[in-house]
């Protein structure tokens, strides 16, 4: 039986957490308010202020890993809330400068603003969870990737535009937002079940063969080599193509990773307590899920007169459901513990990604307007 590992928790002090609200809450409402009376502010470069500013957070984190500097990992935590805060503004302004203009709606509505939305709430799940757990090391493989999802989104269409008639519905507000919760919580599972898998090989003393360091390079080179021809390419077959390349050698990618990264192991966490945040969020986010599929059916039978149509963003949302089922499963009352389960999280994570990037850029369907 695998022991999970909690970490002792000094009660919290709740004048200090009202007074730090407050605070909080009266900084964000004044550059809100101050962002739509004045007119010069606009969403679009609050939201490049904090790609700009997740990108220091993203540094202060690896340069605290690897040279083992507390205080500039108070520094990167400090500039990731920052940039969290940036965001909050950023959602609460392009959600008003909608309604100014005739057409509001909530900001998660096209690709841009769910590119946007989605490092939002994962940001504040990583968050809680290193303030939780005492521990920094996910940010360093997690802060990179959000502030590389927030400045690329930046290439996709900006703009503020009416709604289709499909998405004028008030299950806009529950079926969209519970699945980015989702994506937020299986993304932060994907983070630490890598940690988990680098610790283990630490912990055992696998020896690294040149093989595998080769390996490693010849699949960071495919790999952006086939991600930058998927995401720059034409919605065709060949770039379709391109893509299945690029996640095979995705895959390659972090298998090789997981040995060749072996030595910061050393500075890893207990592999119990990442097996356990990996659960930890895989349970609060896989009811979630559950729960995005089930109200976006009951929206599509209000909309197109059927529960499910098999539509390739459906059909993939029930594959990534299966994986992490699985994974619950295997984790609780199964015998896949350990590497299996992590390595579940993994291609669960990678069934995500075709799910919120491959099916909304390259697989039409009912759901192919989220890429306006």
């Amino acid at each position: 039986m695998e022991s999970v590992v909690f970490e002792n928790k000094s009660k919290p002090s709740y004048v200090e957490s009202v007074v730090f609200s407050v605070l909080v809450l009266a900084v964000v409402g004044g550059i809100i308010a101050f962002s739509v009376l004045s007119g010069k502010v606009s969403n679009v470069l609050i939201f490049q202020i904090s790609g700009f500013i997740y990108g220091l957070s993203a540094l202060m984190y690896i340069f605290q890993f690897f040279f083992k500097n507390e205080n500039v990992g108070k520094v990167g935590t400090l500039l990731a809330f920052t940039g969290w805060l940036a965001q909050t503004v950023g959602l609460f302004v392009r959600g008003i400068e909608s309604y100014q203009m005739g057409i509001f709606h909530p900001p998660w509505t096209n690709l841009y603003e769910s590119l946007m939305f989605f490092p939002w709430l994962a940001v504040g799940l990583y968050l809680y969870i290193e303030k939780e757990y005492k521990t920094r090391v996910i940010g360093t493989f997690f802060m990179p990737i959000v502030a590389f999802l927030v400045i690329w989104g930046h290439k996709f269409n900006t703009d503020i535009n009416p709604l289709v008639p499909a998405l004028r519905s008030y299950w806009l507000y529950l079926h969209v937002l519970a699945s980015f919760v989702g994506y937020a919580g299986f993304t932060v599972a994907f983070g630490a079940s890598f940690a988990y898998l680098i610790k283990q090989a630490f912990d055992k003393g696998i020896e690294v063969k040149p093989i595998q360091y080769g390996g490693f390079v010849v699949s960071f080179i495919l790999t952006s080599i086939f991600g930058y021809m998927t995401l720059t390419g034409a919605k065709d077959i060949k770039t379709m193509f391109f893509g299945v390349l690029f996640i095979l050698a995705l895959l390659s990618l972090i298998y090789f990773g997981v040995y060749v990264l072996k030595p910061i192991g050393k500075a890893l966490p207990s592999e119990n307590l990442l097996s356990e945040i990996a659960f930890k969020a895989v349970a609060i986010s896989f009811p979630i899920w559950t729960a995005s599929i089930m109200l976006g059916g009951a929206w599509a039978n209000e909309a197109w007169g059927s529960y499910w149509s098999w539509d390739p963003k459906e059909t993939w949302a029930l594959i990534v459901w299966l994986f992490f089922a699985a994974y619950i499963h295997g984790r609780t009352v199964g015998k896949w513990k350990g590497t299996t389960s992590a390595w579940i999280v993994v291609a669960g994570f990678i069934m995500l990604l075709i799910c919120y990037f491959g099916v909304n850029l390259y697989f039409p369907g009912l759901h192919s307007y989220a890429t306006e």
